[in-house]
């Protein structure tokens, strides 16, 4: 199973702690997306997407409770083309939830 965590900021400071976050993920095997420094999708505001594999899910995601600093985390499973789902359906948060535009997914 592949996993992905979006790492929201809406600050600089943010934005700084989001990318300490990065070292720890690229250090550990995991996939990272581009640094969006705008909404983009159905993302709400700016971040960053990792992606990672059952093999290192349960350390990558236990920093990330550990070390989220108060950043909004999506986390979801990635069940291949149902997008929606994905990002629905058995998703969870780090810090505060975040309202996704889903709308996004019905094009």
């Amino acid at each position: 199973m592949n996993y992905h965590a979006h790492i929201y900021w809406n600050t600089k400071e943010e934005k700084a702690k989001a990318l300490e976050l990065r070292i720890f993920q690229h250090d550990n095997g995991c996939s990272l997306g581009r640094i969006r420094d705008e909404a983009v999708g159905p993302h709400p505001l700016p971040m960053y997407q990792v992606g990672y594999n059952d093999k290192i899910k349960a350390d990558i995601e236990d920093y990330l409770y550990s070390h989220h600093g108060g950043l909004s985390i999506l986390l979801h499973e990635n069940q291949g083309e149902d997008e929606l789902r994905n990002h629905t359906i058995g998703a969870r948060w780090i810090g505060e939830a975040l309202e996704l535009k889903l709308s996004f997914f019905q094009r």
